[in-house]
């Protein structure tokens, strides 16, 4: 896991928090619940975009119920369109606060429904929905009878009625929030937060049609959960309570059941942090926008007290994927891109191709980390053009993407086809050019000329993808 960037996105003086993240329509989309305090009767609904991968975001959307409109969620429908769902708290009679989830929903990013009522959650609120293969799913929390916590798994067909199918959790642990994630198979992986367990979430995991789960306790001190999966492996992040009175946002993989901790993000040291939103990169399933909320950074106006006015921040991060490892090479002394053209291995021998190896993850860049095709012993720092071939197997597989990282102007050809040009600069960083392109099935060569920008360029980074 690589951490790319950390944003301040949101920075008002206003109190700031409890986020959703997703990506639609190729651009960025953070909700926040925006109010006064923690809890208070200004809480109202805010969505910002953005179109430039998180430099800059201009406000959308603002949805707001009856009373305190909080906890924003963000998912689509195969990007067709985009949910922001909440829930309003109405204060009652004494202690008494009735709570109604709802939605708005847009079909272009701009233009918004009226702010909607769920239909079928009685006084459950529903948390995290997600869209998949055809069918909305939730899992909404309650105070049940007995004074205890009661989670209980939705489904809909429209995103607005939904259906109560079964009662996932209930007890005096206190089961609330949930996450769901999906695996391709259809699996449904969840983390539920739970208060009276000191705080150790459950990881609850079900095949369709989730009615039989399976559950483990995670040893770990967790509120406001994430989840995501990469792959098989499962991505967990929340409030995490490092030690008495100290509270950060931490991002942990469970591994055998087991959460291993992966980074810190900046925040903490008080409660007032974390609910995390996850937007995965529509061209880029590894890469993701992790919004969430932190208190850590003090406001520019002195009257505005730290602590009690969080602010939103958005990081970027890469999840570690298979690069192309095995490469044939050559050079070309004084070459330039201006001259490069496409060179076949088994039509140019005369070019003196060779084996080049990139080393496997761990080992610094200098050493071809993680993938890194390091090509200074070709060229031993003069202007020359560097060629790169590789056979990919990519099966019974039409489409897919090719990913790219560089550090001098580059050429790339798949199957003899041009399929990208551009310039390049020091450093290469990981993924940082997609290029969708079809596949013939089976093997496929892709083939890439480096200029050596003076001798400068290191190298690349190179790897590609089945669409799903």
């Amino acid at each position: 896991m690589q951490i790319r960037s950390v944003r301040r996105i949101v920075a008002d003086g206003n109190h700031n928090a409890f986020t959703g993240a997703q990506c639609f329509r190729d651009a960025i989309y953070v909700a926040y619940r925006q109010g006064d305090g923690h809890v208070c009767e200004q809480g109202k609904l805010v969505v910002i975009r953005s179109r430039d991968s998180g430099h800059r975001f201009d406000h959308v959307h603002v949805a707001r119920g009856a009373g305190d409109t909080r906890d924003a969620h963000l998912y689509t429908v195969d990007d067709r369109r985009l949910h922001l769902v909440g829930f309003e708290a109405l204060k009652g009679k004494g202690e008494e606060v009735a709570l109604h989830s709802g939605t708005s929903w847009t079909d272009n990013g701009l233009n918004w429904s009226p702010w909607t009522r769920y239909e079928g959650t009685a006084d459950y609120v529903m948390w995290r929905p997600r869209f998949f293969r055809g069918t909305h799913y939730c899992a909404g929390y309650r105070v049940n009878s007995m004074g205890g916590g009661e989670v209980a798994w939705f489904e809909s067909t429209d995103g607005l009625r939904w259906s109560r199918r079964r009662v996932l959790r209930e007890g005096a642990d206190q089961p609330s929030e949930c996450f769901p994630d999906f695996k391709p198979d259809g699996t449904c992986v969840m983390i539920v937060r739970r208060d009276n367990a000191d705080h150790r979430p459950l990881l609850m995991t079900a095949p369709p049609p989730y009615d039989k789960w399976e559950t483990i306790e995670l040893d770990v001190r967790l509120s406001g959960p994430a989840l995501w999966l990469t792959d098989e492996r499962i991505w967990i992040s929340g409030r995490w309570f490092a030690a008495p009175g100290v509270a950060h946002v931490g991002v942990f993989e469970v591994v055998n059941g087991k959460p291993e901790l992966r980074v810190v993000l900046p925040s903490g040291p008080g409660f007032d942090c974390s609910y995390m939103g996850v937007a995965r990169d529509t061209l880029n399933k590894r890469r993701c926008f992790l919004s969430y909320y932190s208190g850590h950074t003090a406001s520019g106006d002195p009257g505005v007290e730290q602590f009690n006015h969080p602010d939103i921040y958005l990081a970027e991060a890469l999840f570690d994927a298979p690069f192309i490892t095995q490469w044939r090479t050559a050079g070309i002394a004084g070459g330039t891109l201006a001259t490069a053209s496409y060179a076949d291995p088994d039509a140019t021998p005369k070019m003196g191709w060779r084996e080049l190896s990139a080393n496997p993850a761990g080992k610094p860049r200098s050493e071809g980390e993680g993938g890194f095709a390091d090509i200074r012993q070709v060229h031993g720092g003069k202007q020359a053009m560097v060629y790169l071939c590789a056979d990919l197997q990519v099966g019974p597989t039409d489409r897919g993407s090719l990913f790219f990282g560089y550090d001098g102007p580059i050429r790339v050809w798949l199957n003899g086809t041009q399929v990208f040009e551009g310039p390049g600069d020091n450093p290469a960083t990981r993924d940082q050019t997609v290029v969708p392109v079809k596949f013939k099935h089976g093997v496929n060569r892709l083939v890439i000329a480096l200029d050596t920008h003076g001798g400068k360029a290191w190298g690349v980074y190179a790897r590609f993808e089945r669409a799903e």
